[in-house]
């Protein structure tokens, strides 16, 4: 039922006015199309309003319908609302321009990294966040986006001056929908978000994906960072990841760190299940943390560290950046690329200079190791990829 076109069942937030029609076409009513947005949740209560009384005025003024996800249903990998906006194109840009807004009132608290946080990282957020929109769309509506060779995104980008990315594209299984992240200053971010609701509004399966839930999809689903995996990251996998990032720059102690995770990895061999402690580490996931803390402190340690996943099934993962991206992740005199190595355990390969993924201007990044480390490296280089847009985005002459 969550893929079906919002009717007249179910639309608790409407004005009277929007609910006479259930008429199916592929754009809902006539000259009404679909907008899929990620909410973080700091931004949600402002944007519903006491007892829904934003919403229903936004709703109102825009002549929008505005359905969100329920307040702990959030976007896979994330703890981001979905909202679907249904509506004429200025309706739909006239709600995502309030959506925006609200976005860029962080709240100072959210910004800091709380002890705990290291252990349960996904309820942090990127500070750049605030700089950025992310939109769903249908992977009809991403092959417009991007255009033959990526000629669309780029006169996108050169039109609106914001950084506009899309998830990767898996090879072989093709996701039903891709996440584009737009990155720059209020003014660029509107402007390239103008422009993708054109290209919504020419694609004819732009209302394929009309879900607002994901927690009954089965198969994959797209990654909401531009970077790493083309898929969204497990719940269960991603707290090591962001441990290993955030160790060393953590509130709590390397020596703290390496005592919880000693002791997680010690109640794991006497076969306790670490999950149920409510730290959401798993026993691979507590070993990343340890080789992490371990690589940090001393290198000798993290070896052994690392011993401890020597006898799961390396895997290996490859991800496409772009080519002026590649420096921010080599660093000078590739300083960056082996620190991030050391950390997490990995290996991590770029391809050569003008060695291109078919049809793009992407290098290919191959990384080597346990799934903890594969998992702990892609996140890193997402990070390091959104940190040096952020940059760029506020200061467009840094190039290269």
């Amino acid at each position: 039922m969550e893929s079906d076109p919002p009717d007249s069942r179910k639309r608790p937030l409407e004005t009277p006015t929007e609910a006479s029609s259930t008429k199916r076409t592929n754009t809902g009513e006539e000259g009404e199309y679909f907008l899929k947005v990620l909410i973080p949740s700091y931004a949600a209560g402002s944007i519903i309003g006491k007892g829904g009384q934003t919403i229903v005025q936004l709703q109102k003024e825009t002549g929008a319908t505005i359905k969100l996800s329920k307040s702990k249903d959030f976007y896979p990998g994330t703890t981001e609302r979905v909202c679907l906006i249904q509506g004429t194109v200025e309706a739909l840009n006239g709600v995502h321009d309030f959506i925006a807004e609200k976005v860029r009132e962080m709240p100072q608290s959210t910004q800091k990294t709380e002890p705990v946080s290291i252990l349960q990282p996904q309820t942090t957020v990127n500070p750049d966040r605030v700089k950025q929109a992310k939109l769903i769309v249908p992977n009809s509506t991403a092959g417009l986006i991007i255009g033959k060779g990526g000629a669309t995104v780029k006169a996108v980008m050169e039109q609106s001056g914001a950084w506009v990315q899309l998830s990767q594209k898996p090879e072989g299984i093709n996701l039903q929908e891709r996440v584009v992240t737009i990155s720059g200053e209020p003014e660029q971010n509107r402007k390239a978000v103008e422009i993708i609701v054109q290209k919504i509004q020419e694609d004819p399966q732009s209302s394929s994906c009309l879900n607002i839930s994901y927690s009954n999809i089965t198969g994959p689903v797209a990654n909401s960072n531009p970077t790493g995996s083309p898929y969204a990251n497990s719940t269960e996998v991603m707290p090591a990841a962001a441990a290993a990032a955030a160790a060393t720059a953590s509130s709590l102690s390397g020596n703290d760190l390496l005592a919880i995770t000693s002791a997680l990895n010690t109640l794991a061999s006497y076969g306790y299940n670490t999950n149920s402690l409510g730290l959401g580490l798993n026993p691979a996931a507590a070993s990343g943390v340890l080789a992490a803390v371990a690589a940090n402190a001393n290198p000798a340690a993290a070896a052994a560290a690392n011993l401890l996943l020597a006898e799961g099934a390396k895997e290996i993962v490859e991800i496409a950046v772009p080519e002026n991206l590649v420096g921010a992740i080599l660093g000078k005199g590739g300083k960056t690329l082996v620190e991030y190595q050391e950390l997490t355990g990995a290996r991590i390969q770029i391809s050569k200079k003008g060695e291109f993924i078919p049809g793009t201007r992407n290098r290919k990044v191959t990384i080597t190791g346990s799934q903890a480390a594969t998992q702990a490296a892609q996140y890193l280089i997402s990070q390091r990829i959104t940190y040096e847009q952020g940059v760029r985005a506020t200061n467009p002459q840094k190039v290269g």
